[in-house]
């Protein structure tokens, strides 16, 4: 890799100032540290107005799977990109419809991703017709529900575009590589699966990386 995940960037500082768990300015602290690879990856797109989707609004109710416990700040991710990306539009979903809100440039909505029924009614609510040049899934952190979610979401990414998964655990590394085997034989996209170092986070700090062709920002980890 051709960046340092020790070295705190713009992004870092802005998804800790709305408390996402991405990462913040004491990235050496943080339980995850996808703040310096994404704005590796995003930075000179920062400009442009973008179409960003993330699913997962980080719900801080306890009975509701993959929570961020009481603490939890639901949207505080969509409101980091909203200002990371000052021309973009930012589109959110999740299942908890408590906290679905609408912003300045945000959009949230209703999804369960282990439905495939519930997925392609959500593509079809207006504003999320078109595609999108950032996909992030951070939702319900299991396999099936990532291939659930991935399988009827891929068609809606933009070329050149990146979809990502987050906090994949180590137990779910070899059912991805072996997803990903297949996947390549499937879509004409570029699959890269990439463990963050770090010294707090050893079970959930990896990413699958999926970028559309026509770009080749992923060469670094070739």
């Amino acid at each position: 890799m051709d960046f340092d995940v020790t070295v705190t960037t713009p992004l870092c500082d802005i998804m800790g100032y709305f408390g996402s768990d991405k990462g913040h300015s004491q990235i050496l602290r943080s339980r995850h540290n996808y703040t310096t690879l994404y704005h590796h990856l995003f930075n000179t797109m920062r400009d442009q107005p973008i179409r960003l989707f993330e699913l997962g609004l980080g719900t801080n109710n306890v009975n509701v799977p993959s929570n961020m416990g009481p603490d939890g700040r639901p949207g505080a991710s969509l409101l980091g990109w909203r200002e990371y990306f000052p021309k973009g539009q930012i589109y959110g979903a999740d299942i908890d419809k408590e906290i679905l809100f609408t912003s300045d440039r945000i959009d949230t909505f209703y999804c369960d991703q282990t439905s495939p029924e519930s997925i392609a009614a959500m593509w079809k609510e207006p504003g999320l017709e078109q595609g999108f040049d950032i996909i992030i899934e951070d939702g319900l952190h299991t396999f099936s529900a990532n291939v659930c979610f991935f399988k009827h979401s891929i068609h809606k990414l933009n070329a050149g575009g990146y979809y990502i998964v987050e906090d994949i655990s180590k137990a779910d590394i070899p059912a991805f590589e072996e997803a990903i085997g297949v996947w390549k034989e499937e879509y004409p996209h570029t699959f890269t699966l990439v463990t963050l170092p770090s010294t707090v986070n050893t079970w959930d700090n990896s990413v699958l990386i999926i970028q559309a062709k026509e770009s080749n920002y992923l060469d670094a980890y070739r």
